[in-house]
């Protein structure tokens, strides 16, 4: 039997190949307290699919506070939150989680407020956090980025 003609080596995922980056998962949840365990849940799955070599569970910790404090301080108002996970060239993990409130009072107290839960909990696992309107003035995105710690990266052969 020949070998096919015209198969492209590189389309083939082996255990030594890194995976195509940028990669980009978006995925929406209700405004309910449910939502916390669901997005978490959905992190972990995400971040082993596409073998991102950062410490997962923290990332999806990260995940679970921001979502938390989107039911918590957003309410359940009808509508959703979006989940964004971006995984970029350098294996930087960006976590975005939009609302339906455009406002974030007092984010630099919250960033820097000594507690073990919510933005400093992120903080302490080494996501730095911004917030931002989105462009319609409607909503906000606060987004966590998140790097992979050096020894948790390994070169390719």
């Amino acid at each position: 039997m020949e070998p096919a003609t015209g198969s492209d080596e590189r389309s083939i995922a082996s255990p030594l190949s890194r995976p195509q980056r940028p990669q980009e998962l978006h995925r929406s949840f209700p405004i309910r307290p449910e939502a916390v365990r669901l997005a978490r849940t959905y992190a972990r799955r995400a971040l082993t699919m596409t073998s991102w070599p950062g410490d997962q569970e923290d990332a999806a910790r990260i995940v679970a506070e921001l979502v938390k404090n989107a039911v918590e301080h957003v309410g359940s108002e009808q509508g959703e939150l979006v989940l964004d996970l971006v995984i970029a060239e350098d294996e930087t993990l960006r976590i975005a989680v939009t609302d339906p409130s455009p406002q974030f009072p007092a984010f630099w107290s919250a960033v820097s407020a000594q507690k073990a839960t919510g933005l400093p909990l992120i903080r302490e696992l080494g996501g730095e956090t911004t917030w931002r309107p989105t462009k319609d003035g409607d909503k906000k995105t606060v987004q966590v980025r998140l790097s992979p710690r050096s020894s948790q990266l390994t070169d390719s052969p």
